[in-house]
């Protein structure tokens, strides 16, 4: 596995300098235990009760996900419509009884093993997990509690979205101390966590512990995808080894193909009053600091020339069909 191709392609998808993780997040059933299949066997026996045909895909493909948002979905979805987060927790909470008469999910193979390691590398470790039961958090504490205090633990109870929303993961860099996604790197093996890291522009490694096709990972972004936890232990010291930096040069082209996109999807130049235009605002500010004090190398100048000529086509376009729909 070629983990530099890996990393510098993250890199200058997101125009980050350099991957130096401070922190390592797992997401928790089907990472750090093997608890999948109770949780599908679960699923699929308390929805029945309640006229909802759920399958043991259905239950890996919404893994992560809060459980009362996976039931409000497939309730609209087979039923047609729209019930409360109360009676979506009631048909939770059966589903919780269920999955609590089983017997306990093993601790996965190689997850102890993994945390002793990057706490020995000096990184903190942090759980996103989409559950909010209690006895699942007390016996996580009890497992991983020599790597992982309750104060790192993220659940559905701290965020007002969760998976595939970025909220989990971006409270988790919160909770290890306020970081950078690229000070990070989560360990999920689910679609919507991948989902979810990707979009907080988290590294992703997946380990693939259930039974969806390695396509799914990569639809979603994954960075790196690996076979189970034993594997992404025996490679962790590769990985964190890596010590790459992207070049100036690869950063200042990623942002020119970023605002080069942004105008052909809105049509318009990044506005200085949108927060979201915020990073482009400011890159084209920097550039043309750089143009008036005759620093901007030759090939950049070039291509920036091309931007303002884009920037003032797209002006005079929407200058024209606003004065024509104001004559109307």
């Amino acid at each position: 596995m070629n983990y530099a191709l890996c990393i510098k392609k993250y890199l200058k998808e997101h125009g980050f300098e350099a991957l130096r993780p401070k922190a390592v997040l797992f997401d928790m059933d089907g990472v750090l235990y093997d608890s999948m299949p109770n949780h599908a066997v679960a699923w699929q026996e308390s929805m029945r009760m309640f006229g909802i045909a759920m399958t043991r895909d259905d239950a890996y493909a919404t893994e992560g996900q809060r459980g009362i948002d996976t039931i409000r979905q497939m309730v609209l979805q087979q039923q047609g419509r729209t019930i409360s987060e109360t009676e979506a927790q009631m048909m939770y909470d059966r589903k919780s009884f269920l999955f609590h008469l089983m017997p306990e999910a093993p601790i996965m193979p190689g997850a102890q093993e993994l945390m002793e390691k990057i706490r020995h590398d000096g990184l903190s470790i942090g759980v996103v997990t989409g559950s909010g039961q209690r006895p699942l958090i007390a016996r996580l504490l009890r497992d991983f509690g020599t790597w992982v205090d309750e104060s790192h633990i993220v659940t559905a109870y701290d965020v007002s979205q969760g998976k595939p929303h970025p909220d989990p993961y971006l409270k988790g860099l919160e909770m290890a101390g306020g970081l950078q996604p690229w000070e990070a790197i989560v360990v999920e093996n689910a679609p919507l966590g991948v989902q979810a890291s990707v979009a907080a522009r988290i590294f992703t490694v997946c380990i693939n512990t259930g039974h969806l096709p390695k396509s799914v990972f990569y639809r979603q972004g994954t960075n790196l995808l690996l076979d189970g936890m034993p594997t992404l232990s025996s490679s962790w010291k590769a990985i964190l080894n890596e010590k790459l930096v992207i070049s100036r040069e690869e950063r200042w082209d990623h942002h020119y193909e970023e605002l080069m996109a942004y105008m052909k999807d809105n049509h318009q130049r990044p506005s200085k009053y949108a927060k979201s235009d915020f990073q482009l605002v400011n890159w084209i500010k920097y550039n043309r600091k750089l143009i008036n004090r005759g620093e901007l190398p030759a090939e950049r100048l070039e291509k920036f020339k091309l931007f303002e000529a884009e920037a003032e086509r797209l002006k005079r376009i929407n200058q024209y069909a606003y004065k024509h729909k104001s004559e109307e």
